[in-house]
């Protein structure tokens, strides 16, 4: 028994319509959704598609052949772009739907107003609707994170297996097309009841792509200074356990410098806290400038950071310290009353100084303090 089109087809027209309000409310209330807003749009444009389709024969042809094929590829490519925001790639494909509305939209106009031939306009609508489908299957996988991978191979599976369905129509086409857009035949009806479950598969795959995204930003803003944009100390201690078990197997050295600036509270005191931000700003980047690829650099606490320096022995960590401290002194930022502002650094490494975290930690601090304690703006090993 074959499906009523017509019905079939005013069933995704009004999935459409839910999953596009569901999408832009989401997107309203959590505005850093990435990718949200663009397949609300999509819903809504293939909605709209849709019920040019479904009053094909009760309008003209301008608009249920011309404006509704239209739509559906503005659609497809705003799926496209919202997959695009979802793997921060935003803008890279956004010529793909121009470029096929370049190409459909005078080939429709041939066999609607010129030479009228259904078929063809099966053939080719179903050939350009594939590529975006494929395109944006095919975003979503590549170099995909391992945590990332079953949301966005789910998603693309969606968006997949209607591309391959589009084909399929395509070829079908070749040998037994239908007369009509409505016509109830077994092509039609497999053709349809796969734009349906690709909505409500996408809809769901959406969803919980951006779910797992924005719980991605929101640990990486918990593990995250706000100010400086360096690890915080919740992080540090998850990747320092980490880098001496890693040191340990490995039998290489790790070394720890602890960095704190001078007169930091007259800095704040004489300039103002803004100014005394910018100067924990400052030095924040010149240790990530001057600091390893592997290489972590956390701020501690107050005014104070901590670098971890794996596969680094004490005289190559020293030589980085001195280097931090030099670099910082050149920079001569003013702390008022002709002062400017330094740091001292105290250094500790595994194993010599300590096999664990908070041993190999309060070593490096008493080496700042007697860094602190002879000068301050020098380098002290412990």
């Amino acid at each position: 028994m074959l499906l009523d089109i017509r019905t079939l087809v005013i069933c995704v027209l009004v999935f459409a319509v839910v999953f596009s309000l569901g999408m832009y409310l989401a997107q309203r209330s959590q505005p850093k959704l990435q990718g949200l807003r663009w397949w609300s749009a999509a819903y809504a444009l293939t909605a709209n598609s849709f019920l040019l389709f479904a009053l094909r024969g009760e309008i003209s042809d301008l608009l249920s052949v011309m404006v509704g094929n239209a739509l559906l590829v503005i659609a497809l490519g705003l799926f496209l772009e919202g997959a695009m925001q979802v793997r921060g790639q935003p803008g890279r494909m956004s010529w793909l739907s121009p470029a096929l509305l370049a190409v459909l939209l005078p080939v429709l106009s041939y066999y609607v107003y010129v030479r009228p031939d259904f078929q063809a306009r099966i053939i080719s609508a179903s050939i350009v609707y594939a590529i975006p489908l494929a395109a944006t299957a095919w975003v979503l996988v590549r170099d995909i994170p391992p945590h990332l991978r079953y949301s966005h191979w789910f998603t693309a599976a969606a968006f997949a297996q209607l591309a391959a369905m589009c084909l399929l129509r395509a070829g079908i086409s070749v040998y037994a097309p239908p007369q009509a857009l409505l016509e109830s035949t077994p092509a039609q009806t497999v053709a349809f009841l796969s734009i349906f479950v690709m909505l409500i598969l996408a809809s769901f795959g959406c969803v919980w792509m951006v779910t797992e995204s924005l719980s991605e930003q929101l640990e990486r803003q918990a593990r995250t200074d706000p100010l400086t944009g360096s690890m915080n100390r919740f992080a540090l201690e998850d990747i320092v356990p980490v880098e001496l078990a890693r040191a340990l197997r490995s039998g290489r050295p790790l070394s720890v410098l602890m960095f704190d600036l001078d007169r930091f509270k007259q800095l704040n005191d004489r300039m103002g806290h803004q100014y005394g931000d910018m100067a924990l700003q400052t030095v924040a980047d010149l240790a990530r400038r001057l600091l390893r690829a592997g290489d972590h650099l956390a701020r501690y606490g107050g005014e104070e950071f901590l670098a971890v320096l794996p596969d680094t022995g004490k005289p190559e960590a020293a030589e980085i310290a001195e280097r931090l401290r030099q670099t910082l002194e050149a920079q001569a930022i003013s702390i008022g009353e002709g002062a400017i502002l330094t740091a001292s650094y105290g250094l500790a490494t595994f194993p010599d100084d300590g096999g664990d975290f908070h041993r190999l930690i309060g070593r490096a601090d008493s080496a700042l303090y007697r860094a602190k304690k002879e000068g301050r703006n020098r380098v002290v090993v412990a």
